[in-house]
């Protein structure tokens, strides 16, 4: 019995401890989330926290018709000290070029790792038609945007076939 009316008593102050306490602040409502941020960031991190977010592009554009029906390779030739000590030479990649492959009303783009229709798209295009515009592109993620600054005094090629290399030009700076 003695152990129950102990039991009431604490509950008896713990009631009144609730009762005495002042409330808790009403919550405020809030507005509902825009449907389109204000800006391309996500909202809860500041840009800051992305310092290793920038990227830059080195392209060339291929001439109309620059393809004949049948199987062609390319490789890409980068020397850029600021973002890698030393010279990078990629694999071969091979594709093929067909009159029955779909014509895309959009550039088709030679990447390391194959063909594609955007520049961070999958490559996932092993045939083009011979009229399919292309421009060959490489581009460095995950920069400073100083380095990607930098990074615009390199030099990069690509070489296709048994053709010479061509010089691949920087884009500007930006934030994938």
């Amino acid at each position: 019995m003695k152990q129950y009316t102990h039991r009431l008593l604490l509950w008896f102050i713990g009631l009144a401890l609730v009762a005495c306490s002042p409330t808790a602040p009403a919550p405020t409502q809030t507005s509902p989330p825009l449907a389109i941020p204000a800006t391309m960031l996500p909202t809860a991190v500041p840009p800051e926290a992305f310092a290793g977010s920038w990227a830059i592009s080195f392209e060339y554009q291929f001439p109309p018709n620059s393809w004949a029906v049948g199987v062609h390779r390319y490789q890409f030739y980068i020397q850029c000290p600021v973002v890698n000590q030393e010279d990078f030479s990629s694999e071969w990649v091979l594709f093929d070029v067909s009159e029955d492959a779909i014509l895309y009303n959009q550039l088709i783009y030679l990447r390391l790792s194959g063909l594609s229709t955007g520049i961070l798209a999958p490559s996932d295009l092993l045939i083009v038609h011979p009229d399919q515009p292309t421009v060959a592109i490489i581009t460095f993620l995950g920069l400073t945007e100083d380095v990607a600054k930098q990074a615009s005094e390199c030099e990069g090629l690509i070489r296709w076939d048994d053709k010479p290399p061509w010089l691949l030009t920087p884009g500007e700076p930006f934030r994938p």
